[in-house]
This record gives C-alpha cells, structure tokens and sequence, in this order.
C-alpha cells in the first residue's frame, strides 16, 4: 500500500511516446478498450499505435483529450499482477514497447519518461490497449476512476513515477526530486496524506 492517493480527476499525463495518436472520431477498437483487441496473446492492433479520444464529463472525470497507446506487458512483478490503474515502465531495452509494473525491473532507474496505465488485468507477454496522456479517459474505461498510489508528498505540479516506498516494487506517483528524473505529468493538487 503507498503512503497515500490523488484522485484521478487530479492529476494530467504528458504522453513521450513515440508517434503522434489520431484522433479517434469516435473510434473505438473492435469491443472497446477492453474488448477483442485487448489483452491478447498476438497483437491485434498496431504496435505502439495511438489513439486520442475526448473524455465526457457527462459520463465520467473530467473534459479534456485522453491517449491510448497499444503496447505489451513483459515480465510482471511477481507479487503483484496488473490491474486497472497499475503504472507500467519500459521493461525491455530491445523491445521499447513492452512494459512492466515492477519498478526493479525499469530499464531506466533515474526516472522514466515512458509511463502507461493498465486499463484492466493483464497476462504476461500479451498486448493491450494503456492510458498514457492527458486526462483520466474514465468515460471509456470506468475502472481507470478513483484514486492512484502517491508517495504522500505531492503536492501541485510536477510528477514522476518512483518506486514505492511501502511496496518496494510498486511504480507509484511522487513529486519532481531532482533534475535528472523525467516527468511524467502534472499534479493540480496535493495528495491525499
């Protein structure tokens, strides 16, 4: 457990993925974001494709553009399986789109600019749609609302993901602690402590 949440209606992702998204038009993969595409053992969209949707505050968060991103999960922490909201980092250095949420596992320890959200459970080695910028899309994907494991420290404005402090494996969101860490989003309002 971390040492406290934000909301997710509180904090924005910046997306460094490579790519531009396009804009969805009201796209949505085959099922939606959790359907037939997602969580699949052989891709079933583009790898690394990314999709840019409006978020309705009449269903659900906040207004504002979201971004998917169609990546794969590698290896992930053995004590701790994905599931909605789990932060994910790059997990390979010859394979820039699988991910992992065992921050020991991150191939880039001083602060990783790529970041994405698991939008449901998700097996090893299988492919899946992530949340990876702007604001929560939690009136695509419900699960994505609520609160998100911080530090206990942040407070508005710049956010990186660290490891945990309580769940030493856990990729979790704290402040900006030195110039040498990447990142990757902002907060518009302390956490909860």
């Amino acid at each position: 457990m971390a040492d406290s949440t934000l909301d997710s209606e509180l904090f924005v992702l910046k997306d460094y993925w490579p790519g531009y998204p396009s804009r969805s038009g009201g796209y949505l993969p085959q099922g939606g974001w959790t359907g037939a595409t997602h969580n699949v053992v052989a891709a079933a969209a583009h790898i690394g494709e990314k999709v840019q949707v409006r978020n309705d505050p009449a269903v659900a968060g906040v207004a504002g553009l979201s971004t998917f991103v169609y990546l794969q999960v590698g290896t992930q922490d053995t004590g701790t399986a994905i599931a909605a909201k789990t932060f994910c980092v790059p997990d390979s250095a010859t394979l820039w789109y699988q991910v992992t949420n065992d921050a020991d596992s991150c191939i880039v320890h001083t602060g990783s600019a790529l970041l994405a959200v698991a939008i449901s459970a998700m097996t090893d080695a299988y492919f899946g749609w992530f949340w990876c910028g702007g604001v929560c899309p939690e009136s695509h994907v419900s699960a994505l609302g609520g609160t998100y494991a911080t530090e206990g420290n942040v407070v508005a404005g710049a956010l990186v993901a660290h490891k945990g402090a309580t769940d030493t494996d856990a990729v979790i969101l704290g402040p900006c602690g030195a110039d040498t860490e990447a990142i990757i989003g902002m907060a518009l309002a302390a956490d909860a402590v």
